[in-house]
């Protein structure tokens, strides 16, 4: 079971796996560009210091709320009409959707220019999670943490140049916004046209990669209680995930620049590299987890996010931090793509819906995350920030391979059954 399965794909679902590689490099890209010009966008709005920190954490609250919003309430038209009418209305509003908060200048309309981001965001996201699911049947084996991959490399190469932009432009987010926002726009345009339609479905198989993944009570049509108990599990992991990396990408920024002094164009950098790193790990995290498993993977993953907040904590310069940042991002890397993989293919007819379980129940961490982020802050300092993505990824790291575990037992079962007919 460690070698990964090759098949022979037809042109169309090739492309079909390059637009989902664009579409993920979309949202990692959409996600780091308003991560590395928050100090820039605070001191547009006149949030900077201390005094604007509790009303950055509603913005971010507010972005929050959109994306679990929009994760959620995607699920059931994935499942009616397919990915590709979703993804291409999302891929063309979400880039768009940036740019009015380079125009803004007061609390409230950011609060709902934020939402509305946020939105589109979880909605994006969830698409694209359901349609990658679709490719991989065709491949029979997993490419979900490549897809992941591609998020982190649009994350890391678009924040990079948002920071450089942010270089010149110190007053306001407009330029670097809205440039970067029509940029996405047009590929956005460019890659919709590839996507695959609701009856673009490989013919069943016995040998079908997926069949391992389903147990009896899960192949009709009805969802069953012990698929959405899977489901909350799943998604109960990725909310540790989400709030890490949310802490990362709304405070990474804030939390370099004013705890270390340094300038506001390495902090962003510091956010870029971190998600950079993610982008290395995901590169092989289908190769790991065919390898070793799942559940060990995700230990791992944990294991490396705990080491990475230490050095970032007890450092104390600027280089530590980044180093540990980096870490943070490559333990980070390979959570996410193996819970919605999971997810997605546990009961393909409900993909859609069960992807928009986990991925609210993930997003919910950007609910959460900024509250308690906020009131970290604003009650023990910015230096106190990091301790709170060390405790939740410890968490993880503890409890999220026991998790994984749980819905492993049918495999086997069903695996056997396969071999003895």
């Amino acid at each position: 079971m460690t070698n990964l399965q090759k098949t022979q794909i037809p042109a169309r679902i090739r492309k079909a796996r390059i637009a989902t590689f664009l579409g993920f490099m979309m949202i990692g890209a959409m996600m780091y560009i308003w991560s590395t010009g928050v100090s820039v966008f605070r001191v547009q709005l006149g949030f900077t210091g201390e005094l604007g920190d509790a009303s950055f954490g509603l913005i971010a609250l507010g972005v929050g709320v959109g994306s679990a919003t929009g994760a959620l309430c995607v699920g059931r038209l994935l499942d009616s009409f397919g990915a590709k009418p979703v993804i291409t209305v999302c891929a063309l509003a979400y880039p768009l959707s940036i740019i009015p908060l380079g125009f803004v200048s007061g609390f409230w309309f950011a609060l709902c220019f934020g939402v509305v981001l946020g939105l589109l965001r979880g909605a994006l996201d969830t698409a694209l999670n359901a349609h990658g699911v679709q490719v991989e049947r065709f491949y029979q084996r997993s490419i979900m943490s490549g897809f992941h991959a591609f998020y982190s490399l649009g994350g890391f190469l678009l924040g990079m140049v948002c920071s450089w932009l942010t270089g010149f432009y110190t007053d306001s987010v407009l330029v670097p916004y809205t440039v970067l926002g029509l940029v996405l726009f047009v590929v956005g345009c460019f890659f919709s046209r590839w996507l695959l339609g609701k009856q673009d479905v490989p013919a069943p198989s016995s040998s079908d990669w997926q069949a391992g993944a389903q147990t009896i009570d899960e192949s009709g049509k009805g969802p069953s209680t012990k698929t959405l108990l899977v489901m909350i599990a799943l998604g109960v992991l990725l909310l540790g995930s989400m709030m890490g990396e949310n802490a990362i990408a709304d405070w990474g920024q804030e939390y370099i620049r004013r705890q270390f002094a340094t300038s506001t164009s390495t902090a962003g950098m510091a956010v870029s590299i971190f998600v950079g790193a993610a982008f290395i790990g995901r590169l092989f995290g289908d190769r790991l987890a065919a390898t070793f498993g799942n559940a060990q993977v995700v230990f791992g993953c944990g294991a490396v996010c705990v080491l990475g907040m230490l050095i970032t904590i007890i450092g104390g310069t600027a280089v530590t931090g980044i180093i540990g940042f980096a870490l943070f991002g490559l333990g980070l890397s390979c959570i996410a793509p193996l819970m919605i993989s999971a997810a997605g293919r546990r009961d393909p007819k409900h993909a859609g819906r069960n992807i928009g379980i986990v991925n609210c129940i993930g997003f919910s961490g950007m609910l959460v995350g900024p509250a308690a982020i906020t009131v970290i802050v604003s009650n023990f300092g910015l230096s106190s920030l990091m301790f709170f993505p060390l405790i939740m990824l410890a968490l993880l790291a503890t409890f999220g391979p026991l998790l994984m575990r749980a819905p492993k037992k049918p495999v086997t079962r069903v695996k056997a059954s396969v071999k003895n007919a």
